[in-house]
């Protein structure tokens, strides 16, 4: 009943299904309806039992299929439930877009393009020369470190001309840049006018390196002219010191390096740097003998000192003078084309240096000499020599200082000279003196000490110096008075020293210093002889002996063998000379003089 109630009812609404699958406009139900007309009867009423076991096997297979996959079907709502929600979030999403988000990227990037536009632009247009200037970049992006190469290893014309290269590209490149666009002439002078500036600071910098080289080149001292003539014209070249500095540069440099060597050469010799006086120590009881081999010992050292000093001074000072003439001064030179033309500063300049040379270079000789040159006495002969050769070599190249080393020699000598009179002579007589004067409460009779034998008195009238007698022959006389003979022997070992080296205008000083040794001996006789009180007249006879002995032979052998023996002048001019000066009452009289007059008053009275 239900199956035939269900037929009824599904037939019944055949048309509706009919018609609804018209409505429907499938494809597969538009061609069974064509081809329903088309049927046998027997079909078309066979058709709709076909149709319902159709719809009940379809509708069995899907009440089997739901049962079976009802899980699959679940996950299918969810999942159509959840593919809707998210396509009507993207809805309203892409509405948000639409509406909100592109309007205001689109004013974002029209405020981004408004400010940052120039800056692209700019960017745009520097890398656009860059790209155009890219071969002649590359290379001078080269040249700092080439220039430096060549410096570090000398190749110094090198590098000037890589640098004069660079400059003159650089030029070109600013050239070019300043001729663009008047709308990107700001962009475009950027880039060019950097590089420029850094590449122009890379080379200075290079080039200053060296400067310092080539002018710690002038401090070398082993360098020569070839070296010096190299440097300055390098220097020249790259016109950084004017030419008047730099002559001044190059004779402090090398006075600097003199100053060095001489320096060096006196730290090394050791020798004690002179007090100024002539007063030496020795050690208690020492002889005259003892006291001169310790002073030749010291004047070997000072000798030996002042040859090299002399060599070293002589060799650079002519080096010196002759490379700054040949540099400088020599403009006929095929060197001096590329130096700077001389105007009226440089000529007053040079003549300055022309002018001071000379004096600053011999203030590293002259101090030294006066120092060091009269401890030198007995080897001033050959120290003598080597000055005259090196004024002479000096004097070739204009510098000529034989004049003042004339006053010097001479000088060193009567100071050398007194020296040995007075370590001899007075150290000999205040001996005696000490032994048997002045140390003791009564002086020793005059028999004891200032004759060899009390009975050897010799006769007054043999007491004195013969015209006849030679210069270079000691009165024999005087050995009958010990003291006054060792006194003659030290003024003869003084004398053999000073004859190795006597120049004329010494003698006035050597006659003083002898002189006033003489006096001060006479003086103290004569004061013994005057304190005398023994009353024995054998005594007074060897007192007025050794008075006779002192001013009648010894003074003047002394005065004879200083004037005639070892300067071979004339004791007569002499004497009128020194008359003359006692005179004139400016100095009053010389106190040998003196002490003579007094010894012959004082013999006199005595009845000789």
């Amino acid at each position: 009943m239900t199956t035939v109630a269900s037929t009824s009812s599904e037939l019944s609404s055949l048309p509706d299904v009919l018609s609804g699958s018209v409505l429907a406009s499938s494809s597969t139900n538009l061609d069974f309806l064509a081809k329903l007309p088309t049927n046998a009867l027997s079909d078309l009423l066979s058709t709709p039992t076909a149709l319902t076991t159709q719809s009940h096997t379809l509708t069995s297979s899907l009440t089997a299929l739901t049962h079976t996959s009802y899980p699959t079907f679940l996950s299918l709502h969810h999942t159509s439930t959840a593919l809707l929600t998210s396509l009507s979030s993207f809805d309203t999403s892409l509405n948000s877009l639409i509406n909100a988000a592109l309007p205001a990227l689109d004013d974002a990037a029209r405020l981004f393009r408004e400010k940052t536009g120039p800056e692209v632009i700019e960017g745009r247009q520097k890398a656009r020369i860059v790209l155009e200037q890219h071969d002649k970049l590359c290379d001078l992006l080269d040249v700092p470190v080439l220039i430096d190469t060549c410096v570090r290893n000398g190749l110094y014309a090198e590098a000037l001309s890589l640098a004069a290269h660079a400059s003159s590209v650089l030029s070109t490149l600013i050239a070019q840049s300043r001729k663009s666009p008047s709308d990107d002439e700001e962009a475009a002078h950027g880039l060019p006018l950097q590089l420029a500036d850094s590449l122009q600071a890379e080379i200075a910098s290079s080039l200053h390196s060296m400067q310092l080289i080539l002018l710690n080149t002038l401090y070398e001292p082993a360098r020569k002219l070839p070296a010096f003539w190299k440097a300055v014209q390098f220097l020249r070249r790259m016109k950084a010191i004017h030419e008047d500095e730099l002559a001044l540069v190059f004779i402090s440099a090398r006075i600097g390096c003199l100053r060095d060597s001489l320096d060096g050469i006196e730290r090394d010799a050791g020798i004690p740097s002179d007090t100024g006086s002539l007063d030496f120590k020795f050690s208690a009881g020492s002889t005259v003998e003892e006291r001169e081999r310790e002073i030749d010992r010291e004047a070997d050292d000072i000798a030996r000192f002042l040859k090299k000093y002399i060599d070293v001074w002589r060799e650079g000072a002519y080096d010196l003078v002759t490379q700054y003439t040949t540099i400088f001064l020599d403009r006929s030179h095929a060197g001096a084309r590329i130096a700077p033309p001389a105007d009226e500063d440089a000529e007053t300049s040079s003549y300055i240096i022309r002018q001071t040379l000379p004096s600053t270079l011999l203030e590293l000789l002259l101090p030294t000499l006066r120092s060091y040159l009269e401890r030198a006495y007995p080897h001033l002969a050959p120290l003598a020599t080597q000055l005259a050769y090196c004024s002479s070599a000096l004097a070739r190249v204009g510098m000529d200082f034989r004049a003042l080393l004339s006053s010097l020699i001479s000088r060193s000598i009567v100071n050398g000279f007194v020296r040995d009179v007075r370590l001899g002579v007075e150290h000999e007589w205040s001996g005696v003196l000490a032994k048997h004067v002045t140390s003791r409460p009564k002086p020793s009779a005059p028999s004891v000490w200032l004759v060899a034998t009390p009975n050897s008195v010799p006769a007054f009238k043999t007491l004195a110096l013969s015209p006849s007698n030679a210069s270079h022959s000691p009165p024999q006389v005087l050995t009958t008075f010990p003291p006054l003979a060792k006194m003659l022997n030290a003024y003869i070992r003084a004398l053999n020293r000073l004859r190795m080296l006597a120049p004329v205008d010494a003698l006035s000083g050597v006659m003083d210093g002898a002189e006033e040794c003489l006096a001060n001996a006479g003086h103290s006789l004569l004061q013994y002889a005057k304190d005398w009180r023994g009353g024995d007249a054998k005594e007074i006879q060897i007192l007025q002996a050794a008075g006779a002995a002192y001013t009648r032979v010894l003074v003047p052998w002394v005065q004879r063998a200083i004037v005639e023996g070892v300067f071979s002048s004339s004791l007569e001019n002499r004497q009128s000379a020194a008359d003359g000066d006692l005179d004139g009452g400016e100095e009053g009289k010389r106190e040998l003089s003196l002490i003579v007059r007094e010894w012959e008053n004082w013999l006199g009275s005595t009845g000789i």
